[in-house]
């Protein structure tokens, strides 16, 4: 059995004082002295008992032999750099699955996920916007944001924004019932109800002290999406803030009266007990809580 070479170092020295014909050279490329170049070639000859370069005065001359080694091992070594770069993006590389609310993800993060990539380029981030509660123990996502109050069994949370309700209609019917002169008004409003949270308007009017409202029409759809949608071209919606700040200053809807709360529920981050201190997940939180709160203070 032939004995194998005792380092690639030497298949590199020769690959590139092959392509430079020049000891200096390739001491240049590989970041060594001209005369450690020498050495690994010598080596190389001596382990292979073959004659790779005749050395002159006036420079190299690659034998036969060397031209055919020096090319039927060029791409086995190109081959292995890029190898061993894929292993190593492989082990710096981070996929970070997030479920978070459809708002949040719309209004906040997907607006500006080109900053956070910028920031972070090694974690690439996954989102589910969908508005179902994922099965974080049956590892369905890393991290979940959650509209709600704790706790969640077998998870940390962590608590990102109080949150506010702000009714919004259409600009056309605040002006037709001079909402934002007699916000009262809103009693009489075309009311967006969502199937999803049947009472929502019931228990905000119960809040205020006000009566039982006569809306003009209602609209019934099926989520929170769809209700702001809605706000745009048919009715009255209750939005939360500070996720819809970016709609009120977009001026297709018009806020009515002050904003209400802090209500009960707030938006968390939810994980896997354990996973809060994971430099992925800790990173992406920072990032969003900076951002909430620049919401928040505009």
């Amino acid at each position: 059995m032939s004995r194998p070479l005792s380092s690639l170092n030497l298949l590199r020295a020769l690959e590139a004082a092959a392509r430079h014909c020049s000891f200096r050279e390739a001491g240049d490329e590989l970041c060594i002295t001209p005369s450690a170049v020498s050495q690994q070639i010598k080596s190389l000859e001596d382990q292979l008992g073959i004659t790779l370069f005749i050395r002159q005065p006036r420079g190299l001359i690659l034998t036969e032999t060397g031209q055919r080694y020096a090319a039927e091992i060029r791409p086995l070594l190109a081959s292995i750099d890029e190898a061993t770069v894929r292993a190593r993006h492989s082990r710096e590389h981070t996929v970070l699955r997030i479920t978070l609310m459809p708002p949040l993800a719309s209004r906040v993060v997907l607006p500006r996920l080109a900053d956070f990539q910028s920031r972070h380029p090694d974690i690439e981030l996954r989102l589910d916007t969908n508005v179902r509660n994922v099965d974080l123990q049956q590892r369905q996502a890393d991290l979940a944001i959650r509209y709600g109050t704790p706790p969640w069994p077998g998870c940390a949370h962590e608590k990102l924004s109080d949150l506010f309700i702000q009714p919004i209609c259409p600009p056309a019917v605040a002006k037709a019932l001079d909402l934002e002169a007699n916000p009262l008004n809103l009693l009489h409003a075309p009311l967006v109800h969502m199937t999803e949270r049947p009472d929502s308007w019931a228990q905000f009017f119960t809040r205020l002290g006000l009566g039982k409202p006569s809306p003009s029409s209602e609209f019934f759809v099926d989520d929170y999406p769809a209700a702001i949608e809605a706000a745009e071209t048919l009715g009255a919606t209750l939005a939360l803030l500070p996720l819809e700040k970016p709609l009120l200053h977009s001026g297709r809807v018009t806020a009515i009266g002050p904003a209400i709360g802090p209500l009960p529920e707030a938006m968390y981050a939810v994980m896997l007990q354990g996973k809060q201190e994971e430099p992925a997940i800790k990173a992406f939180l920072a990032w969003l809580k900076d951002l909430l709160a620049r919401m928040g203070e505009e």
